[in-house]
């Protein structure tokens, strides 16, 4: 499962870094082939079905927000299934890997106080106009933070720890 696993995340990277969007047919076999996987191995539908659905819940509101793409969530819910229950401590460790991405890319542009500029307009916007809107990256494609690098960082931190 672990071999697979990687492969999969692997490819979303590689897809996420090149096109800026992870392809449904890439999230689907990936899907399948896990759950066929987790299935031969004996895992109950009920605990991949928990893994699945915790990482949506948890995500949605982001995706509504633009603040994480679908693709994203659906690796997500890939990853979740033969994790069940413990996929919360994956999507833990995925946006505290994500963070410390955000910040080495906020270094690097040396753009800390302009996003931040940024951050406060837009949920002075939103208290303003009594409803939050989706947050709009004002800035070129080059700085956005491609999620699935800390989605792929915390299946390693996984493994690492024997976590897996």
């Amino acid at each position: 499962m672990i071999l697979w696993m990687l492969i999969y995340l692997t490819l979303a990277v590689i897809y996420d870094w090149r096109d800026f969007r992870i392809p449904n047919w890439l999230n689907a076999a990936g899907a399948v082939i896990t759950v066929i996987i987790c299935a031969l191995q004996g895992m109950e539908w009920s605990v991949m079905a928990v893994g699945v659905l915790i990482p949506f819940m948890c995500c949605i509101g982001l995706f509504y927000l633009r603040a994480l793409g679908g693709g994203d969530i659906k690796v997500l819910m890939v990853c979740g299934i033969p994790l069940g229950a413990a996929v919360i401590r994956f999507l833990i460790l995925s946006f505290l890997w994500n963070g410390v991405i955000a910040v080495c890319v906020l270094w690097k542009h040396r753009s800390f106080r302009l996003r931040f500029s940024y951050l406060r307009h837009y949920l002075s916007g939103c208290l303003r106009d009594g409803q939050i809107t989706s947050y709009e990256n004002p800035d070129d494609e080059s700085k956005y933070l491609h999620f699935t690098y800390g989605i792929f960082l915390a299946y390693l931190t996984q493994i690492v720890g024997g976590l897996l």
